[in-house]
This record gives structure tokens, sequence and C-alpha cells, in this order.
């Protein structure tokens, strides 16, 4: 049997706050009044957005000719593991019970505008709806304080008293398959390189003093140095672990939508390659990247193209990746800082 459980980066019956800055002004004034919510012929949890909700139906007041006989509730963040790995999920839970609760907390008016300063932060609801005998749908309403933000314990100290009877998976996404999680590979791999230093500054600054020391900034930040894991040298390791990525979609492990879903929705990130296999590395080939780490040129131009394949090479023991491009720029890149050339040889050598 499939095991559920909730990420432990999200839950949705906290709050969930994005940002928190300094404070921002809130204007005075009494609320707006709402229109009633739209009626949606069918409640869909895919597709939603998991950080607002449904951008395509608003929440509102009940309307008056809507008789609700329970409530829904959609939960993102969730994840199962199967022997394909671990998934990503969206579940959708119809809580029943006595909702007058429920809508009395719906029904409550927004408190006045702040006079004063507000925490300046985004506040995430979870997104609930009221559901009829036919299968139709009204979107909850959370009513909000003085800042504009939801009362999220109002909403769910009601939805406490009611009882989950069903629990559904509308949209599931491959997370981690089953093959990177044996390889110890990581699922996915940034396909753009982070440059924080030139190949000469490293040269300039290795076992000398004039590497960056931690001090107040014109901002008034301290920095604080990092020194990045050591690339080991050749035959110092026998073996390497090999994790190749693809940035083609075909690798992409999309959203598919559960039985019964209409719509579904993909999170795209610009420069993500996808896991596609693994090997290890015998003495000889491990020696042979290790000497084009350690002899590697930099990059006679700048070069941002994207690659279509690349391969990431573990030595384990606390020692430093090096990733290797197999075509676009045919970057090296070593000591998670720089980038350099790599030899035709070596990406041949990779390839197979």
């Amino acid at each position: 049997m499939p095991r559920i459980r909730a990420l432990a980066a999200a839950s949705l019956t906290a709050v969930a706050v994005l940002a928190l800055a300094a404070c921002a002004t809130t204007p005075i004034g009494p609320p707006t009044p709402l229109p009633p919510a739209a009626t949606v012929a069918e409640i869909s949890c895919a597709g939603m957005d998991p950080f607002g909700g449904d951008p395509q139906t608003d929440a509102g007041p009940v309307p008056d000719d809507f008789e609700p006989v329970a409530a829904v509730r959609c939960v993102p963040f969730q994840t199962v593991e199967d022997d394909e790995g671990i998934w990503s999920v969206v579940l959708r839970e119809r809580l029943e019970g006595d909702l007058a609760a429920v809508l009395r907390a719906q029904a409550e008016p927004d408190e006045p505008r702040s006079l004063g300063a507000c925490p300046a932060i985004a506040t995430i609801a979870p997104l609930v709806w009221l559901t009829d005998a036919a299968g139709q749908g009204v979107r909850l309403r959370y009513p909000v304080d003085g800042c504009g933000q939801p009362k999220v314990e109002l909403i769910g100290d009601a939805l406490a008293r009611l009882a989950v009877v069903r629990t559904d998976e509308e949209q599931r996404t491959l997370a981690q398959p089953s093959a990177a999680i044996d390889a110890g590979c990581e699922a996915t791999w940034s396909a753009r390189p982070l440059q924080l230093a030139t190949p000469e500054q490293l040269g300039e600054w290795e076992g000398t003093s004039v590497a960056p020391q931690p001090a107040p900034t014109s901002d008034g930040i301290t920095t604080i140095p990092w020194e990045p894991p050591r690339t080991p040298a050749p035959g110092e390791v026998d073996e390497l672990r090999l994790c190749a990525y693809s940035t083609d979609d075909s690798a992409n492990p999309t959203a598919t939508p559960a039985p019964g879903a209409t719509t579904w929705v993909t999170v795209e990130v610009d420069g993500q390659a996808w896991f596609t296999g693994s090997r290890t590395l015998d003495a000889a080939a491990t020696r042979a990247v290790l000497e084009a780490a350690a002899s590697a040129q930099p990059l006679p131009q700048p070069c941002d193209d994207l690659p279509g394949s690349l391969v990431v090479l573990h030595p384990g023991g606390g020692l430093a990746t090096i990733t290797v491009e197999l075509d676009g720029c045919r970057r090296l890149i070593v000591d998670a800082l720089s980038t350099y050339t790599a030899p035709a040889g070596l990406v041949d050598l990779l390839r197979g």
C-alpha cells in the first residue's frame, strides 16, 4: 500500500509566512463589501495554485440559494511512496458534519483597516470549498484582520469540528525516481552553474590569506567566507559515482492527473536538468577525470548556453563534486565555484 505523509516543510494547518520584512503602512477605512462567491459546476483541486488557491474562482459570501452539505479541502505538498519512487501529490478531503460553525466563521465581517503599521507578510490560507448535493461548489471565504491577513485559525477551528470522510488523490508528480534514490543521485540538477570566483582568483587565493575575510560592508552586513569542498587529486579516489541528467522535456516527470481530474499544473524551472541514469567509473576512468579537472583551462570566452545533457561526478568522503556538460558550452565545474573548459577527450569518455 502506498504511504502518504506530509512534507515537513509545509503544513496546511499552520500559517505559512513567505516573507518577513520590516513594516508596511495599511490605509484606514471600512472593508469593501464582497459579492457572493461564484458557483462552479465541479470542484477540482488539480490545477490549483498551492500558494494562492484557485486564481480562476473568487471567494466570497455563500450565495443565498446555495445549500452546502459538505466541505472540500485541497491539500498540496503531500507525498506518496511506491516502487517508482516518491511522488508529490495534491489530495482532496471531503469533510462532513454540522456546517453551522463553518458558515458562521466565513460570514464574519472583515475587520476595519488598521490605523497603525502592519507586518509585511503574506499568509497562505488552505483552499477550501463548500459543496452541495449536486456536487457544485463555492470557494470558502476567509475573513481578514485589520492588516488584510486571512484569519486561518478562525476557519481552521470551524473545520476541525467536521469529520474527514473521504480522501482522494487528484494530482501527482514524480519528485524522486527510485532509480535516483537507489543510486544516491539528486533527482534534479541545475544546468546553469553559479560562478562566484574566476579561476585566476582561486589560483591567487590558494594557500594565502588574500581570500575575502569577515568584514562589514557599506550597509552594515558582515560577510562570512565559505570554504568550498576540496576537489580530489588524481589517484586520491579509485572510483566516481556518475549521475546523468538531461534538460530535454522528455526527461521531465510532469504532473499527472488522477482519474477524474480535468486540469493540473506543472512547475517549470529554467535551467533545470532531470535525472536519466547512473553508473560507477572504474579506477582508470576516475583518474582520467581527476587529471582533466586538475589541468582544466579557463573558458576562452563567456558562454551561457544551456546544455542538453550533463553528468555530475561524486567522489564521496565530503570531497567536491565535478560537473561536466556533454554539449553546449562543454563546461567543467569544479570546487563548486568556477567553470573551465572540458577537454574533448573527457567529454567522449563520459558519454559512454
